[in-house]
Formats: structure tokens, C-alpha cells, sequence
């Protein structure tokens, strides 16, 4: 009989995995600065991410399955791509937050201009001292770390549980 795979150990070696995909994608995509070469680069980078994602998520929960007499249940597999969607973007997350804190401490700063030249484009102006307290949260490093977790958990919730439902096998189906 062949030895049993756990949730945590799925989750664990594809986590990394894909956590050390998504923050080589990310610093890719920082250091070239795809955010403002226009709609065609960042959707060709968004499809690359989807396209990853769904790999891992196919494999792992198909690797699961394969490991337990060929069985994966819907909640086993929703635990799996949760777990790695944590791994993975907590992960990018903080490799991201040390590149934009150590490495390109300028890249917040061009975000925010590009942002104020689209907006001056549409005709809007630009005040700094109008802008709300609340609001410069959003220019900081942390919430682009932040945001790049939360990313990774909403794409494991829509992207994996497609991987799982196409991987999904239960005892009856087994008959």
C-alpha cells in the first residue's frame, strides 16, 4: 500500500511552490515595471498568473488524490487550496514588501504618479492635502503586501475550487 499524503503536506510543498513562482512573477513585474506599459502587458501578466495558479491547484489536489487511493473529497480539497493560497500569498506577499521597502523604494511612488496622470487626463486635479488619511493607506507598502495575500486567497477560492471540482472523487464514484 502506498503511503497516505496529509492536507498539510500538500499544502506545505505546493504553498511554497507557488509562492515561489508568484514572487518571482511579482518582482518580474515590478522590476519591469509592467503596471504602466498598458493594458495589453498587464493582462498577458494577469493570464500568466491565472494559468499558474490553476497548474498548482490541478496538481496538487490531483497529486492528493493520487496519494489517497484516489479519493478527494470536496472539503479536502477546498482545505488544500485555502492552505496554499495562504503559503503562497503570504509568501509573494512579504517578498514583495521587502523588495518595495528595500530594494525599489521608489515603486509606490511611481504608482501614485501614474494614478495622479490618469486622473489628470480625465480632467480631475490633483491635491495632496485634500486626499484622506484613510486613503494614503492605500499607497503604502504594506497594503500592496496585504493586497497581494488577499489576491492569492480570492484566486484559491475561485481559480482552486475549479481545480478541485474537476479533481474531486468521492467512494461512490469510485464503484
Amino acid at each position: 500500500m502506498d503511503e497516505q499524503m496529509t492536507i498539510g503536506e500538500t499544502s506545505k510543498k505546493w504553498g511554497l511552490i507557488y509562492g515561489i513562482i508568484g514572487a518571482i512573477i511579482v518582482l518580474i513585474s515590478a522590476m519591469f515595471d509592467l503596471s504602466s506599459k498598458g493594458l495589453g502587458a498587464q493582462a498577458a501578466s494577469g493570464f500568466l498568473g491565472i494559468l499558474i495558479a490553476f497548474g498548482i491547484y490541478f496538481f496538487s489536489t490531483k497529486e492528493f488524490r493520487d496519494a489517497n487511493e484516489g479519493i478527494l473529497s470536496f472539503g479536502q480539497g477546498f482545505k488544500i487550496v485555502l492552505l496554499i493560497g495562504l503559503i503562497a500569498g503570504a509568501l509573494r506577499g512579504l517578498v514583495f514588501y521587502v523588495y518595495i521597502k528595500v530594494v525599489d523604494t521608489e515603486y509606490v511612488q511611481r504608482i501614485v504618479e501614474a494614478q495622479i496622470e490618469a486622473q489628470e487626463k480625465m480632467g480631475a486635479t490633483y491635491d495632496p492635502d485634500n486626499v484622506p488619511a484613510f486613503m494614503k493607506f492605500f499607497q503604502t507598502a504594506e497594503f500592496f503586501a496585504a493586497s497581494s495575500l488577499v489576491n492569492a486567497l480570492m484566486g484559491a477560492l475561485i481559480i482552486g475550487l475549479i481545480a478541485v471540482a474537476i479533481n474531486k472523487r468521492t467512494n461512490s464514484q469510485l464503484v
